[in-house]
């Protein structure tokens, strides 16, 4: 299938796609997250050594890949890295080539599904919530929703791989094999999920596959995303923190201040390459 992506300002040229280099990872580089939807639905999949698989790095996300070269690699290899925390827009210039815009995978997510569901594409979705499971499958027949258990974030664990192998069961036994697969269980459950699917994919095809956290809680309305304001000027982190505090205060206060190490090393590198 392909889905017609009319109304942005990419054709269907892989040759048109811009991707920026900066903070060690090659972006996705886009005005809007409607260019971001007509590349995936005119059937961009990556290069060949690439994931088809989409991941949605942040501030948090990019501080806590500086621990774990397992997801760095992951990430380095995913067809699609968008940047979806202002500061890393903003403080590109530093770290790297200037990125265009914020590319939020909740506005991708909100974006892209109306599309797939008017054409009929067959999707897997695996969420953490059985209200968004129902919700989606109510909105869209095509769609076959899991919800993850309480798993670990370790892929060699005996709950993470049995869960990863009840989604290819589920995946095989759908009347259409999913061309999507979208996996909102959070960083980096999600992130991991992804990779591990694609690396067993029972079937001929793989899905393209979209890590995208919160984003269909929102869709669905079970969480509710912070006003545009605060959006506007990458301040959602403080719309977080005052729904969870005691979960991400000190993560995102305190840990997450190593961004400024992060940014310190990527100016210095730059200024040092000029």
């Amino acid at each position: 299938m392909r889905v017609e992506a009319s109304g942005t300002n990419l054709d269907r040229n892989d040759d048109a796609l811009r991707f920026a280099q900066v903070w060690g990872y090659r972006f996705f580089d886009a005005a809007s997250v409607a260019d971001v939807a007509a590349a995936i639905l005119a059937g961009y999949r990556g290069q060949d050594d690439e994931l088809p698989l989409l991941v949605t790095p942040n501030v948090d996300i990019l501080v806590t890949l500086e621990d774990n070269e397992r997801l760095r690699h992951i990430v380095s290899k995913s067809a699609y890295v968008l940047a979806d925390g202002q500061p890393l827009v903003s403080f590109s210039r530093l770290g790297g080539d200037r990125l265009q815009a914020r590319l939020a995978g909740s506005d991708l997510t909100a974006a892209i599904w109306p599309k797939l569901r008017s054409a009929g594409a067959s999707i897997l979705a695996i969420v953490s919530d059985e209200s968004v499971a129902e919700a989606l499958e109510a909105d869209n027949p095509a769609c076959r929703a899991i919800v993850a258990p309480m798993i670990s974030a370790e892929p060699d664990s005996e709950d993470f791989a049995e869960f990863a192998k009840a989604c290819l069961f589920a995946a095989a036994g759908m009347a259409e094999p999913p061309e999507f697969v979208f996996i909102g269980i959070g960083f980096p459950k999600d992130c991991l999920l992804g990779s591990e699917l694609l690396e067993r994919w029972p079937l001929e095809k793989a899905p393209m596959v979209l890590a995208v956290g919160a984003s269909m809680e929102f869709m669905t309305g079970v969480k509710t995303r912070a006003p545009k304001v605060m959006q506007r000027f990458g301040l959602e982190f403080v719309h977080r923190i005052a729904a969870e505090p005691r979960r991400l205060l000190r993560r995102y206060l305190i840990r997450d201040s190593r961004f400024l190490v992060i940014l310190a090393r990527h100016t210095l590198r730059n200024l040092l390459g000029r």
